[in-house]
């Protein structure tokens, strides 16, 4: 890997930081005109990986084309310096950077996940020291714990009639629900003394979380923040996320079950002042979260007395337009983060070109001309036509046809060669830049008189040199 390689790499972690923390922005402005839907932030989270996926094979092509073989006249030469397949020292030390950067990331990526199983299992103890709700009070609750097959026309994935568990804990804090295979609704202490009004209000509010699967929702977030870390728009966007979940919760539990809205908010309220005094792992669907903030809740509070119509078209026209603006960001930045076009320039000022591209005569065994000829008085310097790296510097390699040669491999696939040279100035695994002297115009090899054959390839395909550049 090379250090253009690493970087790239390092810049697209930073854009899809950048463009994510932007897509929150964005989501909150939508948010404004539809607060009561979770699905806004699932696209958007979804939106922020579209310029990168795929991510650009930025990995340069570094072995011997086949094709400059073809002039080999005995099978022997057919093989290659296990060493020009090597990638250069410096390129190894940059991989090894790359990962250790890999394995510090994973590392602090399981340690996040290791702070999440701890939070599972705060709350299975937690949970094991809650008690079924009392028969007397769940009997007469019990209508209100039937999951049907189909709610609001979608199939919730739980079985026609299922009775979910009610619990009680021996601590006052919020109402949740759990359990994926099994799920459960847990109340705090003083559900008990609530009364009856308030007791319907926090077991169907709960209800209509287990439908939606919110709880599942949250976990799966929690995992896309553990893996993510070092994005801090991926935190914003699950607060966001639980906040139109919330509200979205609201909204179907008032207008499902007939519920007064003012009947409904003293409710939350009281469920805030319990909710302070012991607090509940930040990984199950609740009445109130910890993930919300005082301003999200007096929001929230709004919401449920004054509900803002929901604007579903201008959601969604504007995360289409969102969609196209991703696609353009990718298409613009793509370029940035993969190799660019070599920089050509000719190899040498003063020459005169002798046979072009595709020239066939008697002398080549009438094959096309691979290159163009360019001559110049013998000992001439030549310069690399582009930054690249050196591949072959040597006159055993390739067919002794082509004498001392030089072989640079550059950018997006291209590569140059320089044939019958005098002498060699770099050394395999050498970098160089666009105008280094690489050698000097010689007669070695097959030849008739002293020239530069240059050739350029292209993915291991021969291209017309002046079709990259023309002749000064």
């Amino acid at each position: 890997m090379s250090l253009a390689t690493l970087l790239a790499v390092l810049g697209s972690v930073l854009i899809w930081c950048l463009l994510s923390l932007a897509l929150v922005q964005v989501g909150r402005f939508l948010s404004r005109y539809h607060p009561a839907s979770p699905g806004l932030w699932w696209a958007l989270l979804a939106l922020s990986f579209v310029p990168f996926i795929p991510l650009p094979d930025m990995t340069p092509n570094g072995s011997v084309p086949l094709i400059l073989y073809d002039f080999a006249e005995q099978t022997d030469k057919f093989q290659v310096n296990t060493e020009i397949l090597l990638t250069a020292n410096t390129q190894w030390d940059w991989l090894w950077v790359f990962i250790a950067l890999t394995s510090l990331v994973a590392l602090l990526s399981v340690r996040q996940g290791a702070r999440l199983l701890s939070k599972l299992t705060s709350l299975r103890a937690l949970m094991a020291s809650a008690e079924p709700l009392e028969d007397s009070l769940y009997k007469s609750l019990a209508p209100l714990t039937r999951v049907n097959g189909r709610q609001n026309g979608r199939h919730n994935g739980y079985h026609n009639g299922c009775q979910v568990p009610v619990y009680v804990l021996p601590l006052d804090c919020t109402a949740f629900a759990a359990g994926v295979r099994h799920p459960v609704i847990v109340m705090p202490r003083y559900f008990t003394t609530l009364p009856q009004h308030k007791q319907q209000t926090l077991l169907l509010h709960e209800m209509t979380h287990l439908v939606h699967k919110d709880h599942i929702a949250i976990m799966i977030w929690q995992l896309v923040r553990c893996l993510f870390w070092f994005n801090p728009a991926i935190a914003k966007m699950e607060a966001a996320f639980i906040n139109a979940m919330e509200a979205r919760c609201d909204a179907q539990t008032i207008g499902r079950y007939g519920i007064n809205r003012q009947q409904y908010a003293a409710t939350l309220l009281d469920a805030l002042k319990y909710s302070t005094l012991n607090k509940t792992p930040n990984a199950v669907a609740g009445f109130a979260s910890e993930a919300l903030s005082l301003a999200d809740y007096k929001s929230r509070l709004v919401q449920i007395m004054k509900p803002v119509k929901a604007r579903h078209r201008f959601v969604f026209f504007n995360l289409l337009l969102i969609g196209v603006c991703c696609a353009f960001i990718s298409f613009q930045v793509r370029p940035l983060l993969s190799p660019q076009t070599p920089n050509w320039q000719w190899p040498m000022t003063e020459y005169e070109i002798s046979a072009h591209f595709g020239h066939v005569s008697a002398f080549r065994n009438h094959q096309p001309h691979g290159g163009v000829d360019l001559v110049a008085a013998k000992g001439s310097p030549l310069n690399a036509v582009a930054t690249g790296k050196v591949l072959v510097a040597d006159d055993v390699t390739l067919s002794k046809n082509y004498g001392k040669v030089v072989l640079i491999q550059h950018s997006n696939g291209y590569q140059s060669l320089y044939a019958h040279l005098d002498s060699i100035a770099v050394s395999p695994g050498d970098w160089v830049s666009a105008g280094d002297v690489i050698g000097t115009l010689g007669d070695s090899g097959r030849v008739t008189g002293a020239h530069l054959h240059l050739e350029i390839l292209a993915d291991g395909a021969r291209l017309d040199p002046l079709s990259i550049f023309s002749k000064d």
